[in-house]
């Protein structure tokens, strides 16, 4: 596969991936439409904060007033919250958001909204998951420790059989370990090539994003609420829900019995656009309100073809896209609703468990 740069297509490309490439921004042209969504990510922008805003103070109220049915407003928070990190975060992170950068680093910052590192996603999920798809040693983004097989070329254990029941439970603790270990254990350890100026960028926000993580949802609503346990209770579940999300939603699309997981770059396809079409599906695109909530990131095929083109036009260029790859005998892989893609993980867990 060829080495693309910072989550975008590669500069020399092959034919397929240049002809696609041209029919997608002709028909753009053709309907005047810009590939960044500028005003449509704003409003969503503007719209998912007001709500997690909105919801958080309803959290603390009802905490102050009536204790413990304040976890009542524990999903509704934790789904205000991804919606920001989807919606929001993740265009900013491609440079998707707006034609303004300033902008897209605000939009990419949201992450720090949520506890993590910007310049740390960039590392993991731009560079290298967009940069080597489903290439072991590459994409790390299937990487848990040996607790869970999740490609072929990972050494398999004995417990490995059960991963299709456990799998499930480890999800929960994504997030809470990413935001309060990985972050800090590869600044430490120096995981990723920064130079002196984005490791001086990457400490300070490594301290105010942990800080306002463990402010906003262990200090203020322990403080508000007056009972630690409330405050901790909210925190845990929260996050828990959220990691589950973060991971079907991200993973799905990667990881279930019918895309390729090469083994080294070298057994990747050569051309650029086929090798993210062989390494990822699409799924539920026919629901609207899925593709809203998560950032049209069940259009993920588009996604990791065109990560610079906003989400909100990945329904519109789909059709473009599948046309193009009937034309060019090419296999177009989507799973029907999110139950199936849901049920093709789990066929993967138990593919490579036993």
């Amino acid at each position: 596969m060829l080495t693309a740069n910072a989550g975008e297509s590669p500069g020399s490309t092959t034919s397929f991936h240049a002809g696609l490439r041209n029919a997608v921004f002709a028909f753009l042209k053709n309907n005047s439409l810009s590939p960044i969504d500028e005003k449509g990510l704003m409003r969503k922008a503007i719209i998912n904060y007001a709500m997690w805003f909105a919801l958080y103070a309803a959290y603390l109220f009802i905490g102050a007033n009536y204790g413990w049915y304040a976890l009542l407003m524990v999903v509704p928070v934790a789904f205000a919250m991804l919606c920001i990190v989807l919606s929001v975060m993740h265009d900013g992170s491609h440079g998707a958001f707006s034609n303004s950068k300033i902008l897209n680093n605000l939009a990419a910052y949201s992450l720090g909204f949520a506890g993590g590192s910007n310049i740390l996603w960039h590392q993991l999920h731009v560079r290298a998951h967009h940069d080597h798809t489903n290439v072991i040693g590459h994409d790390q983004d299937f990487e848990s420790g040996g607790l869970i097989r999740l490609h072929p070329a990972q050494a398999k254990h004995p417990a490995h059989r059960f991963q299709r029941f456990y799998a499930w439970f480890l999800y929960m603790g994504h997030s809470l370990r990413w935001i309060l270990f990985d972050d800090i254990k590869d600044y430490v350890t120096h995981r990723w090539p920064l130079d002196k100026t984005q490791r001086k960028t990457l400490l300070l926000e490594l301290i105010f994003g942990k800080a306002w993580h463990i402010a906003s949802y262990i200090v203020i609503p322990m403080l508000v609420t007056g009972s630690w346990q409330i405050a901790l209770t909210f925190y845990l579940i929260h996050w828990m829900l959220l990691s589950v999300a973060l991971i079907l939603i991200f993973a799905m699309a990667h990881l279930t019995e019918v895309q390729t997981m090469p083994a080294n770059k070298e057994e990747g396809d050569r051309d650029w656009a086929l090798h993210q079409i062989a390494t990822t599906v699409d799924f539920a695109t026919k629901n609207k309100v899925l593709s809203w909530i998560v950032g049209g990131l069940n259009f993920q095929i588009e996604h990791h073809i065109f990560p610079k083109i906003s989400h909100t036009r990945y329904h519109l260029i789909q059709p473009i896209v599948k046309e193009y790859c009937k034309e060019h005998g090419v296999r177009y892989f989507e799973y029907p609703t999110f139950r199936a893609v849901l049920a093709g993980h789990y066929r993967h867990l138990k593919m490579l468990g036993t």
